[in-house]
């Protein structure tokens, strides 16, 4: 009976053994198969697009600084990026996605008073790249061309028959302290209250030439009289020819045919 019941016990030992083992070596195979691949997150690197930047301008200008946002990481992911220029600041939201590039820019319009040098500075996260900005000074010339006008009576034509042509010359003078182009514009007043435009230009170089102060140039407009809607029929009529600050006017009389 000893014998026996040794026996029983060694068998039970052994099953206790064996299930304790196969349960152990379960648990520990679990655990290899744990989450062993780290979670995938944005990663973003910087850079300053110099080739797309406006960085030298006058006052009044506006400079642009744009750069270019890369996401080097696995997943996609927004950027904040945030600009400085001077006083002046601003911020940008960047949607990038994984392995990709995207470009951007920061606009800072000038003004006057704002010449100088300035570093701008561009920043995402730890990174932050600079440029260098010139802002030039805009200085305004007070000094102008002022054309005085006159008629020269001998020179011209203002009584003629009608269907003849008309000849007037004016003579324009810079009294001014700044070479100019001289502009004229014409109208006529005809007898009766009618209004027609005249289109007067300098002949040849004239048209293009700065006048300079003291000095002055001559113009001839050739005007064509007759009957019909666009010429000059007979009667007492009113010419004013005008620059940009100074106007004559002159009659000009056109006698019926004999």
């Amino acid at each position: 009976m000893m014998m026996i019941r040794k026996s029983t016990l060694l068998a039970l030992v052994l099953m206790i053994s064996m299930a304790f083992s196969v349960m152990a070596c379960g648990e520990s195979a679990d655990d290899t198969t744990g989450d062993e691949t780290p979670n995938a997150a944005a990663s973003f690197t910087l850079e300053l697009n110099t080739a797309g930047s406006t960085l030298s301008v006058d006052e009044g200008q506006a400079v642009e600084v744009a750069f270019n946002v890369e996401n080097t990481g696995d997943a996609d992911g927004t950027a904040t990026v945030t600009f400085s220029l001077g006083d002046f600041t601003d911020t940008a939201e960047i949607a990038v996605a994984a392995g990709s590039t995207e470009a951007g820019s920061f606009s800072w319009t000038t003004a006057a008073g704002d010449a100088g040098s300035y570093s701008a500075e561009v920043t995402l996260g730890e990174t932050t790249v600079t440029a260098g900005v010139e802002v030039s000074e805009v200085i305004i010339d007070e000094a102008s061309a002022f054309f005085e006008l006159s008629i020269d009576t001998e020179a011209s034509t203002l009584t003629v028959v009608e269907g003849e042509s008309l000849k007037v010359v004016v003579v324009g003078m810079n009294t001014g302290d700044a070479e100019g182009i001289i502009e004229l514009t014409g109208q006529i007043t005809m007898e009766g209250g009618a209004v027609g435009a005249l289109d007067i230009r300098p002949q040849g170089e004239e048209a293009t030439t700065p006048i300079a102060p003291g000095q002055g140039v001559q113009i001839q407009a050739t005007l064509p009289t007759g009957p019909g809607e666009q010429e000059l029929s007979a009667g007492t009529h009113s010419l004013e020819i005008s620059s940009l600050h100074d106007s004559v006017t002159t009659e000009i009389v056109i006698t019926a045919p004999q």
